[in-house]
């Protein structure tokens, strides 16, 4: 808990919210100097990572009626946004996605105020109109009401005194007393408190003129009123009509008013720091799309490679197919050839064996046919002579 109440404090008044102020401006001139040896970078703890991204929100509505006290990381200095941009780990840090969730919801929150606003006036102006046209009827009301009872009372009147000159006093008395009745329920739409007592019939004529008087006097009580009414919605409604709201801040602003005060609000920091806001929520919407439409556009191209790969694949494995298949093939007309070769081989080798056979068969021929028996007759004995001779030379081919 301890550890959490520090980090609140933290956000709120900065890491040195505890520091003179005179210690807080020596620990300024000594990060000051820091950062010109170049000894803190932008991951330091003490730099604001929104002055990085765009600019801090807390510089922004410094000394305004929306001012969100001093930025907890006192470090803002250009040297260092400008490295952050240009480092390689630009937008991998989670900075900016931090940075337009705060955005986002500070915008969100003056464009409700916007229309809250928008509302009142229109509900001012709604009012103020409706209040005269109410007025306007219930004074209606009340004269017809008062006229009413008024003729009632007259006629009440009129019967007290018929019944009076008849003689008949009670019943005189009675209608004198429902016209008494009367008189005060009228008397209390007018907020008057009077009591009147039970007249007689000697009295009506100076009771109905003094009824008539107090109607007259009450009707240009009404009157004045009412006129108070429509003069007080003229000067509401010609206010209100003047009147609009910014749609950047969520002031009011006179729409008729001296063109040194519209400036004024114009370049009022209010106006500016929501201004900004909208700039900037604007800017990293487009650099947002434009990164995907960059990373669409390298997909694709990717994608045109990758199609392109393999059809050189596609190609090579083609070739290599035919290479393959020419190399069987000429594998197997090489095999085909020595096939051929070994038949001929074989049979030359047939042939010379047939020849050599034939050889042999016509040299044993001969060697029978070489045989001659010479018979030489003696007169005394038979001598048999066997003469071999030798088998011709063979032939080379």
């Amino acid at each position: 808990m301890t550890d959490y109440m520090a980090q609140l404090l933290n956000e709120l008044m900065g890491p040195q919210r505890n520091s003179l102020p005179g210690e807080r401006d020596v620990l300024l001139l000594m990060r000051k100097e820091l950062l010109k040896g170049g000894a803190i970078d932008f991951d330091h703890p003490d730099v604001c990572r929104d002055f990085l991204v765009g600019f801090c929100l807390a510089e922004a509505f410094r000394n305004t009626k929306n001012d969100l006290g001093f930025c907890p990381y006192p470090i803002h200095d250009e040297a260092l946004k400008k490295r952050y941009q240009e480092s390689s780990r630009f937008g991998r840090l989670g900075y900016e996605e931090k940075y337009f969730e705060r955005l986002n919801r500070m915008h969100n929150e003056v464009r409700r105020k916007i229309e809250k606003n928008e509302a009142r006036l229109v509900h001012t102006r709604a009012d103020t109109h409706v209040s005269v046209e109410v007025y306007d009827k219930k004074k209606k009301d009340l004269i017809e009401k008062r006229e009413m009872l008024g003729r009632r009372i007259e006629g009440l009147m009129e019967e007290a005194e018929i019944e009076g000159a008849q003689g008949n006093v009670a019943a005189a008395q009675t209608a004198v007393q429902k016209a008494d009745e009367l008189t005060k329920e009228r008397d209390e739409l007018s907020k008057k408190k009077k009591s009147i007592g039970t007249r007689k019939a000697k009295s009506h004529n100076y009771g109905r003129s003094k009824e008539r008087d107090e109607l007259k006097k009450e009707e240009e009580v009404l009157e004045q009123e009412r006129q108070r009414a429509i003069t007080m919605e003229d000067q509401l409604t010609a206010g209100n009509k003047q009147m609009q709201v910014c749609q950047v801040c969520g002031c009011f602003m006179l729409t008729n008013d001296a063109q040194s005060r519209i400036d004024d609000h114009l370049s009022g920091k209010l106006h500016i720091a929501y201004t900004r806001i909208k700039e900037q929520i604007d800017l990293m919407l487009k650099n947002k799309e434009e990164k995907r439409l960059q990373l669409e556009k390298d997909r694709g191209r990717d994608d045109k490679d990758k199609k392109r790969d393999d059809r050189d694949d596609r190609d090579r494995h083609r070739e290599r197919d035919r290479d393959r298949k020419e190399r069987n093939n000429r594998s197997h007309r090489s095999r085909d050839r020595d096939r051929r070769s070994s038949r001929r081989s074989r049979s030359r080798e047939r042939d010379g064996r047939d020849r050599r056979g034939d050889r042999r068969d016509r040299s044993r021929s001969y060697d029978r046919r070489s045989v001659i028996l010479f018979s030489v007759a003696n007169n005394s004995s038979i001598c048999s002579f066997r003469i071999v001779t030798s088998p011709p030379a063979e032939n080379p081919n």
